[in-house]
């Protein structure tokens, strides 16, 4: 999970924490992509607004690199051309933020199942 505000990430880890699951969390899309575990989840969830590579370009460069990783991007409410972006190179959801609680979890223990299954 890809999140720079500090709040907002522990909110959403501690949303997460509900599931079965190891969550990594990171600020920036460049610490993702350094990391050992980067591009190698059963999900990603980054917020499309972040410092240097934003989530949509996350997602393009993992595209590029023929990651299958499913990706929710996170976005401003009512911002329709984001989403659609977003959708366009393969995000699995594009969630507003202020729906995120109830949305998230429900999205994740999906996916989280669903990979599962796939293996």
């Amino acid at each position: 999970m890809i999140e720079a505000d500090a709040k907002d990430r522990r909110l959403l880890c501690s949303m997460l924490s509900k599931l079965n699951a190891d969550v990594q969390d990171y600020d920036s899309a460049e610490s993702y992509l350094a990391s050992p575990h980067g591009t190698r989840g059963s999900c990603l969830i980054t917020d499309m607004t972040l410092p240097g590579m934003s989530g949509l370009d996350l997602l393009k460069c993992l595209r590029a690199t023929h990651a299958t990783t499913p990706v929710i991007l996170l976005g401003e409410d009512a911002d329709v051309r984001a989403a659609v972006a977003a959708m366009r190179e393969g995000a699995v959801d594009f969630i507003e933020k202020t729906h995120v609680d109830v949305s998230i979890v429900r999205r994740v223990a999906y996916l989280l199942d669903h990979s599962q299954h796939a293996h």
